[in-house]
């Protein structure tokens, strides 16, 4: 299991290191994935610097549809598209990027599963330039091919903190489900990582590390963590401390001017002193697009660099 998860592949430039590390530069420090849990059930939850900026962000132009497709070109270029999936809330938008050659070989496809920030939408991240990183990462070799699901949060992620009636129980309950039903999908924790920019970082923590037998990595940019606007029980800030993330890869970042940056720095010192191991970084910066931007590269290596090249060491297709 533990081969699924190897480095191969890694930018020459980094060095794998198995401790848990915070740093203050711009460049990060990789960690040696571990092995995730096996497969587990969804539970039903109750009320209790990148070398290279990327492309300019381009408006983004997606075919709609009612699910996804079953097959991609061979092409150069994946393929994005908008659609929907059913919730206790009704009908949810989201955005969704299949890699080139989806279904061609009968394996699965590990799941990135990400979150935009409060005032942005399920375009987010592919307005900082997602698509085309993705696309060269699988073209020269360094990225296996990956499904990338972004979920419209829409008001909701700003008002509720956790729970079943909130993002947290929209992605536990219908979203993970959904994707396996709809999706060519690696089902366990080690097939899925979960990320989030701003208040989509703190969404991607919370729910990562309450259910660490869904995510095998969970990654949060510039997030919002403050204890005065969510309750310690769902809060990152506390529920690191009783949650199991030994198996989990975590990695933080934010600026060095990010007007959010206490919470963050909180949330990396909780970790050191737990001997959590995790991955943080401080870069040049602030709270803003320009600052996610160039990073892009960075995340989408680190999340890609969890999952083996070797496409013959993935599950079949369910």
């Amino acid at each position: 299991a533990a081969t699924a998860l190897a480095l191969a592949g890694l930018p020459p430039t980094f060095t794998p290191d198995p401790r848990h590390t915070s740093v203050a530069t711009a460049s990060p420090i990789w960690q040696t994935p571990t092995a995730g849990p096996t497969s587990t059930p969804f539970p039903t939850l109750t009320a209790t610097p990148s070398p290279t900026m990327p492309a300019a962000a381009q408006p983004i132009q997606a075919d709609t549809l009612s699910g996804p497709p079953n097959a991609t070109d061979c092409g150069n270029a994946g393929y994005v598209f908008a659609s929907q999936f059913n919730s206790a809330y009704g009908n949810r938008a989201y955005h969704a990027y299949l890699p080139p050659c989806y279904r061609d070989d009968g394996a699965a496809y590990p799941v990135l599963y990400l979150f935009h920030g409060s005032i942005q939408t399920d375009t987010h991240w592919l307005e900082l330039g997602l698509a085309a990183i993705v696309d060269e990462g699988i073209r020269t070799g360094r990225y296996p091919p990956f499904i990338v699901i972004m979920p419209f949060n829409d008001s909701l992620g700003n008002m509720t903190s956790g729970g079943p009636n909130s993002i947290e129980g929209i992605t536990v309950n219908s979203l993970l489900p959904y994707v396996a039903r709809n999706f060519c999908s690696w089902e366990s924790a080690r097939g899925r990582s979960l990320g989030g920019i701003s208040r989509g970082g703190y969404w991607a923590l919370m729910i990562a590390f309450r259910h660490p037998d869904l995510f095998g990595a969970v990654a949060g940019h510039s997030s919002h963590l403050r204890f005065e606007t969510d309750a310690p029980q769902y809060n990152p800030l506390a529920t690191y401390a009783t949650a199991d993330l030994s198996q989990m890869r975590i990695w933080l970042d934010w600026g060095e001017t990010d007007f959010l940056r206490a919470g963050q720095e909180q949330l990396r010192d909780s970790l050191i002193a737990a001997g959590i191991s995790h991955t943080a970084t401080v870069n040049p910066g602030g709270h803003n697009e320009t600052y996610w931007t160039l990073h892009l590269r960075e995340y989408l290596d680190w999340h890609a660099a969890g999952w083996s090249l070797d496409r013959d060491s993935y599950p079949n297709c369910s």
